[in-house]
């Protein structure tokens, strides 16, 4: 039997190299970069506004009145009695999407919109909020510093500036950043296809009436959803009866996608033809069974060098086997260079303690007490309680030696998704 890192050492050992290709942009999300984006001009391209104002000579400005410097820019009520301050001509209003036509001399101002180009010869903006115009003319309520509320050309990215680097996974704002830069297609890596088998006549499809000591379908569900938050594409191969024939044609079905997972049938009862149909195929076996709880029946083969995952029928096993191999020979053949699920350090709640001789991937809720992140089990682990898997927001790693943890030390634990927030109470900010 192998342990863990030996198990996942053979795992993505078969996983083929990337292959690239290009997609448009808003087909990328979700996708792993397969070329270094640069920047084809500077982002701003040109010096803009910050704010709806005006823009102005700072040196203009010197005698602007003190008191409105003081209030809220958010609160726009009209201010009582007026402030005193300079009055500069406005010569012309430029909004996004316009060019400045007049350099601005002194005295003068350009009403300006929120990223339209500041006009030659004003040097900041003072905001709407801050001033008082009529008949042509604007009354400044606030001394300006030169580059006030300005946006200058390439202060984000600058021409030629590496913005999106190969190998990263694409966030929708990676999206939007290639966009600014000009690009409509980006080169990625290619998703594989997984092919889901379930096996076993206990196994219906939910929907249909269950017949005696049958249980509706879970793992193909969950399966596909993990397949799709993986980054590959899920294919559904069915239910496999547990007869070698049937077992055998759904494995063939499968082996015309980049890689076959299947769940039941890997374990050592009469029934579990598994092992038996993909012998029939041809496979080469990898490993069979993993010292790890829950998942130990876990099984490897290359059916026509075709990678073939045996993972247990208990959905809990079924899931974690999956996490701890499936998902990172997924991202690792989607040419992901950090395919593992990012760990932290949390403080136990209480008591936990485990036998010598195998891993345990324990389930676990997160929150946060006085600033470090807390532990405390899910619910029971047993590897068919699907209710605490489904609560987890992590799984506590602990290695194949004897345990005896007392509440308050510090365990790893591997999140699954993003952290919870500490509160659900409401928007976060008053």
């Amino acid at each position: 039997m192998l342990s863990v890192r030996d198990a996942l050492a053979r795992s993505l050992a078969t996983a083929p190299d990337p292959i690239a290709e290009t997609v448009v942009i808003d087909q990328a999300y979700g996708r792993v970069l397969a070329e270094n984006v640069r920047a084809a001009s500077p982002l701003p391209p040109w010096d803009n506004s910050a704010m709806d104002g005006f823009a102005v000579r700072a040196q203009d400005t010197d005698l602007a009145g003190k008191g409105q410097a003081d209030q809220d820019p958010c609160d726009t009520r009209d201010i009582s009695p007026p402030i005193e301050g300079p009055w500069l001509t406005i010569v012309e209003t430029v909004a996004a999407g316009q060019t400045p036509q007049i350099e601005l001399q002194a005295g003068q101002a350009t009403r300006i919109m929120t990223g339209a180009p500041m006009p030659k010869g004003a040097d900041s903006v003072v905001m709407q909020e801050r001033t008082r115009s009529e008949a042509g003319r604007v009354q400044i309520h606030e001394a300006a510093k030169a580059g006030q509320h300005v946006r200058y050309a390439g202060e984000d990215v600058q021409l030629d500036a590496i913005v999106l680097h190969q190998g990263q996974t694409i966030r929708p704002a990676s999206v939007g950043l290639a966009a600014a830069v000009g690009r409509t297609h980006l080169k990625v890596f290619k998703q594989p296809t997984v092919g889901i088998i379930s096996t076993g006549d206990e196994i219906v499809l939910p929907g249909l009436p269950l017949g005696p000591g049958q249980i509706y379908s879970s793992n193909t569900p969950a399966l596909m959803g993990l397949v799709r938050e993986a980054g590959a594409i899920p294919i559904d191969c069915g239910i496999a009866r547990d007869d070698l024939a049937a077992t055998r044609k759904a494995f063939e079905t499968a082996a015309k996608c980049d890689l076959i997972v299947s769940t039941g049938g890997v374990s050592v009862g009469d029934f579990d033809v598994v092992k038996e149909a993909m012998s029939g195929l041809g496979a080469e076996m990898q490993f069979w069974k993993v010292r790890m709880k829950p998942g130990k029946p876990l099984a490897l083969g290359l059916i026509k060098q075709t990678p073939a995952f045996g993972l247990p029928g208990n959905p809990v096993s079924c899931q974690v086997g999956f996490l701890q191999f499936v998902r990172p020979w997924i991202r690792t053949a989607m040419g992901d260079t950090k395919p593992f699920l990012p760990v932290i350090q949390a403080r136990l709640a209480v008591p936990y303690s485990k036998r010598a001789g195998r891993c345990e991937f324990v389930r676990v809720t997160l929150h946060v007490e006085d600033g470090m992140w807390v532990a405390n089990l899910s619910g029971h682990q047993g590897s068919g309680n699907q209710t605490s898997m489904e609560s987890a927001h992590g799984l506590m790693l602990l290695s194949n030696s004897e345990h005896t943890l007392s509440a308050g030390e510090s365990v790893p634990v591997q999140l699954l998704g993003n952290p919870p927030g500490q509160s659900n109470d409401g928007y976060p900010w008053e």
